[in-house]
């Protein structure tokens, strides 16, 4: 019986890659053009912003939190930067500067949620609402032209023969992988998922870790605008929103990252972003219509949160059994 179970554990594991291989060769059989070298390649830079955004959504949820503000803050985040090169600043600064907003964002969330106790949702509601009447303030522009050359290499350069936004991707997941497998803000953030009552016996600053975990969620926001504005000549205050955050999460949990907390990975939200972005580009080559894109995403997140809650129940099953 500890075989099936440890077994069944591995098998769930390999589930998001198993998925991803599965839409490819149905996207193949639908349409080749879909699996075209040149386009698996838009495929994965398209991924990377969604990866990104993904890996602090896949933080929060692991801790059984959510943050709504994330896809607002993005925009503002983008506006930040560019409308600071727009004043002169240099990059650092600017990046600076957006780096700093959204890491105060965090701050601000993870205190309300921690020290008052508010509902995550509640509270990022409130954040996402606030952020976004932010941005509309500072843009004061509207439109903001970024000309950075050093963004512009970003975006559209190659390192090793492969676009750079990739490579700076898989350089951010590895950090992830390593801070969430190798540190004790990622086991800490495991146990406070996995059951907040042993997590707090066992000595674990519930209230600094979730702090962290906000503040963390916050700064991957502002890795993922970065790439963004480096990947668009044109911000204005519609760059990621909702459309982003909705991406963000279907690729955490899609990846495998349970809702409930306590599971998920880095490389699943890798992959989940990666399925995401598929899912995008090979539904706009069977010519189906824009308007209806989000339908799909949205029913394929709704399969995903049900094989979630399936698979926990199953889990906490055969926990019983073996217990």
């Amino acid at each position: 019986m500890r075989f099936d179970h440890h077994l069944l554990r591995r098998i769930l594991g390999f589930t998001p890659l198993i998925l991803l291989v599965a839409l490819l060769l149905a996207s193949a059989a639908v349409d080749p053009r879909v699996v075209a070298p040149a386009s698996l390649v838009n495929i994965a830079a398209q991924a990377t912003p969604i990866a990104v955004l993904g890996i602090g959504t896949f933080i929060v949820l692991l801790t059984a939190g959510i943050d709504l503000s994330a896809g607002v803050g993005v925009a503002l985040c983008a506006i930040l930067i560019a409308g600071g090169l727009d004043r002169g600043l240099p990059l650092p600064a600017a990046l600076a500067l957006g780096c700093t907003a959204m890491a105060a964002v965090g701050l601000a969330n993870g205190l309300v949620i921690a020290v008052l106790r508010i509902p995550p949702f509640v509270t990022t509601l409130a954040t996402m609402v606030a952020v976004q009447g932010a941005t509309l303030a500072v843009a004061q522009k509207g439109v903001l032209i970024v000309n950075d050359p050093v963004l512009k290499a970003v975006g559209f350069g190659r390192i090793a023969g492969l676009p750079a936004a990739i490579v700076l991707t898989a350089l951010v997941a590895a950090l992830a992988y390593g801070l969430m497998r190798m540190t004790r803000f990622g086991l800490r953030s495991y146990a406070l998922g996995s059951d907040r009552g042993a997590a707090e016996l066992a000595g674990v600053p519930i209230l600094r870790q979730t702090v962290l975990v906000y503040v963390a969620s916050g700064v991957f926001t502002f890795l993922a605008a970065a790439l963004m504005v480096s990947r668009v000549p044109v911000v204005t205050p519609n760059i990621g929103g909702t459309g982003l955050l909705l991406d963000a999460i279907a690729a955490a949990v899609l990846g495998g990252t349970s809702i409930f907390g306590g599971r998920g990975s880095v490389g699943g939200v890798v992959v989940g972003a990666l399925i995401v972005s598929l899912l995008t580009n090979a539904l706009r080559v069977f010519g189906v219509d824009p308007s209806s894109i989000d339908l799909f995403k949205g029913l394929i997140i709704m399969a995903a949160l049900l094989g979630d809650a399936a698979l926990t129940a199953a889990s906490l099953r055969l926990d019983r059994r073996l217990g």
